[in-house]
């Protein structure tokens, strides 16, 4: 587990494959710098030491021989013995993380009743995507030999004195939606399509279908799509996706190399910021909005440059509820077994209050694995601090069991409700 006590795995990969200790080492050593190279790390987050192996910053699945595979667990959700849906769990977070953007924009806002389940997440993402572009059309040129009297093509020349019944043979161009692009938007929304429960959902799926139809079999290649159509990206990327499974369900096995890895703290505060604009609404979220705090002056140029500070979320004002700003905090709350805020985070939360003009911030940490398991998205608010009139709330949230139908409308609604009423007026 990711920043857990060392674990003495060297010598079960050397006796699981049949190498020296050594070997083993060296083998864990160079998936730890495979995932620095995947995830832009400066250094190893993979450490060997006499007490064992220990991993930090990055969670997830790393191949490190052909039949053997390495699990990293986040430290909030824990290993088998503490939370054995902690994969789907992880797939379900490391899947929002990445769509994070498309999964928050505005058009999910829709219906507020609607369970926020991934797989209607991403249907109603896709769905909505193909009716912004389908005007559009994502077509290309394709050579196709069709039999009629009617001559659109290049015939061959016998077959102009001696047709069959059914006309001249003759291959024509084509410039229609029959392409592997479209065939991978129709195969993902049919993957999606036993997933989802919303009717108005399923209907747009259909719809879809029934547009791009008739297409080849999906075929999950990642050929880039020409330029002209460079709008059908994302749409497409996101079906590769689906069509790879997603994270709608982990199944054992069936995640391998070359990996699937995450930088967890960017995975909390993902989840952090689409959790903040489902529960209070998207037009009064901002996220990683800058605000200047001040300047610096290097002497010896004279040349003056804005010092500015980015909290993950500024909760605007309703009203009555005054501007929040909200940040994700992933490390070190918890110290000698006892909850804390650090002195380095409260003096980045008063130069977020101060350059933001608020006086009140709360610091989200995700809820240690310990104990019996909490509903998911239950927030506690472990320590206060007050500078002058800013506020400064501590608060971990349980994140465990967020892939369950319905967590993360429930984590939402949880924070947005906790956040709210964190303060003293």
């Amino acid at each position: 587990m990711e920043y857990g006590s060392p674990v003495e795995v060297v010598q079960k990969i050397a006796a699981a494959i049949g190498i020296g200790r050594a070997e083993a080492k060296a083998m864990l050593m160079d998936a730890g710098n495979r995932a620095a190279l995947s995830l832009g790390l400066g250094y190893n987050p993979i450490s060997v030491s006499e007490k064992g192996a220990r991993a930090t910053d990055f969670a997830g699945l790393i191949r490190l021989a052909p039949s053997l595979e390495l699990e990293v667990a986040p430290k909030f959700l824990g290993l088998d013995e503490l939370d054995a849906r902690w994969r789907e769990d992880f797939f379900f977070l490391s899947t929002l993380s990445r769509h994070g953007r498309l999964l928050a924009s505005e058009r999910l806002l829709a219906s507020g009743g609607t369970p926020r389940d991934l797989a209607t997440l991403v249907a109603r993402s896709l769905t909505g995507m193909y009716a912004d572009l389908k005007r559009r059309p994502l077509r290309s040129y394709r050579r196709v030999r069709e039999v009629d009297f009617y001559i659109d093509g290049d015939p061959d020349p016998v077959d102009l004195v001696l047709p069959s019944s059914e006309g001249f043979e003759q291959e024509v161009i084509r410039f229609d939606r029959w392409n592997s692009w479209n065939a991978d938007i129709m195969g993902a929304a049919k993957a999606l399509l036993p997933e989802v429960r919303d009717p108005t959902v399923v209907g747009s799926l259909v719809r879809l279908i029934e547009e791009l139809s008739p297409q080849r079999g999906a075929t999950s290649r990642r050929r880039p799509i020409p330029s002209r159509h460079q709008a059908w990206q994302p749409l497409h990327s996101l079906s590769l996706d689906v069509l790879d499974g997603l994270g709608l369900s982990y199944q054992q096995g069936r995640a391998h190399a070359p990996g699937y890895l995450v930088t967890t703290w960017r995975v909390w505060e993902d989840l952090l910021t689409v959790a903040a604009r489902l529960g209070f609404g998207a037009s009064v979220v901002m996220s990683q909005k800058g605000f200047l705090l001040g300047t610096k002056t290097r002497p010896s140029t004279g040349a003056v440059t804005p010092v500015s500070v980015y909290p993950d979320c500024v909760i605007e004002s309703d009203g009555l509820r005054p501007r929040i700003l909200l940040d994700a905090k992933y490390k070190g709350h918890v110290e000698k077994g006892r909850l804390r805020i650090s002195e380095s985070d409260v003096y980045e939360a008063l130069a977020f209050a101060k350059a933001a003009a608020a006086t009140k911030v709360v610091l989200a940490y995700p809820a240690q694995p310990r104990g019996a398991l909490q509903e998911t998205g239950a927030c506690t608010i472990f320590e206060r601090v007050q500078v002058d009139a800013v506020q400064i709330v501590g608060m971990q949230i349980e994140v465990r069991g967020i892939s369950s139908r319905g967590a993360l409308k429930r984590f939402s609604s949880f924070l947005a409700d906790a956040v709210s009423h964190a303060f003293i007026y």
